[in-house]
């Protein structure tokens, strides 16, 4: 059966009736890599915002190649044997990990960015248990099983000293793109991953209720399990920090875009069912059965971005300040994917 797609450039988006069509569809020449590096969205435990173990099933069964799944330490899907995570003292204060995402506990790390007292505190400890109970319970540790892929955790790899040479990857990122704000991102490449450079490194994306999409999901290669320093005194770190983790990542791997809403994506509702750990309210739409891919995350996300509703400078601009360094999107093609994708993402 044919699957129902539109191709804009580089990016094509398709309306699947069921998600093992996506072998149908994923035949670039990329995707026959040796080896292929998947980076999946496990960003929190809410219902419907993480990938879910039967999409990321799909693309195992669309790939003919050895499987590597990479993921940082994130503490919004580590609340899984704990609620509110583990506790700690600041100044004479207890608060607990969830602390961090709130306003008090965001200003405090981005004070504090130095992790030590996390690594050395019990904490580490407890997060790779957590991160552990999180596959375990959403299918993933079976999953990986069954078509023996290999987990690489970013942040365990980071945190024990298991890096690249971190003069290396300058001289890679900078032989093809600006120099990275800060040289802390060179030092932040597993070396597991830098040795398989050379292969293709898939952002598996899934549509949130926000403008996150592939570039953005590379922000999870950052080892912190809170991210407000690299968010910065009123966000304005956040889009040097995504444009130059991709940075980091596509002069050492072909890196390509897959943005999913096969089962679920949340959907902000001011009287939702659910409300998710920063406190908003919303639904969750089921089995949009849509998903975008292509070459080029620039406009990928510009593209999907558009027809989602969604400000396209969320976020600092970050999709405007990666066409600086990757290339610009097609304006035209905002328009006329509108006009051909119509209602596939109405809810």
């Amino acid at each position: 059966m044919t699957v129902l797609s539109h191709t804009f450039g580089q990016t094509t988006i398709a309306k699947l009736s069921d998600p093992h069509e996506l072998k149908q569809l994923l035949v670039d020449p990329w995707l026959q890599s040796e080896t292929v590096i998947i980076k999946p969205n496990f960003v929190a435990t809410d219902p419907g915002y993480a990938t879910d173990s039967e999409a990321l099933r799909a693309l195992l069964e669309a790939l003919d190649s050895r499987i590597v799944v990479t993921e940082s330490h994130m503490v919004p899907r580590s609340t899984n044997l704990m609620e509110g995570g583990m506790g700690f003292i600041v100044g004479d204060e207890e608060v607990n990990w969830m602390w961090l995402m709130g306003g008090d506990g965001w200003r405090w790390q981005m004070e504090n960015p130095d992790w030590g007292w996390f690594r050395e505190g019990g904490h580490w400890d407890q997060i790779k248990k957590e991160d552990k109970a999180f596959l375990d319970e959403r299918g993933f540790t079976d999953l990986f099983n069954e078509f023996d892929v290999e987990y690489v955790n970013v942040t365990d790899e980071i945190w024990s000293g298991r890096i690249a040479d971190p003069t290396e990857v300058k001289r890679s990122v900078e032989s093809r793109f600006k120099p990275a704000f800060t040289e802390k991102l060179y030092g932040m490449v597993p070396k597991k991953l830098h040795d398989l450079r050379g292969s293709t490194f898939i952002s598996f994306a899934k549509l949130q209720n926000y403008a996150s999409f592939t570039l953005k999901n590379l922000f999870g290669m950052i080892p912190d399990p809170v991210r407000a320093w690299w968010h910065g005194p009123k966000h304005s770190r956040i889009a040097p920090s995504i444009v130059d983790i991709n940075k980091v990542y596509r002069s050492l791997f072909n890196v390509y875009g897959i943005c999913e809403t096969l089962h679920t994506n949340p959907v902000s509702h001011s009287e939702g069912e659910f409300l998710n750990t920063l406190g908003t309210r919303y639904n969750i739409a089921e089995n949009l059965g849509v998903v975008a891919f292509g070459r080029d995350p620039v406009s990928l996300d510009a593209i999907f971005c558009n027809l989602a509703g969604f400000d396209i400078n969320q976020f600092g601009g970050y999709i405007g300040k990666a066409e600086e360094e990757f290339g610009i999107y097609d304006r035209t093609a905002l328009e006329e994917s509108k006009m051909k994708i119509g209602s596939w993402l109405s809810h």
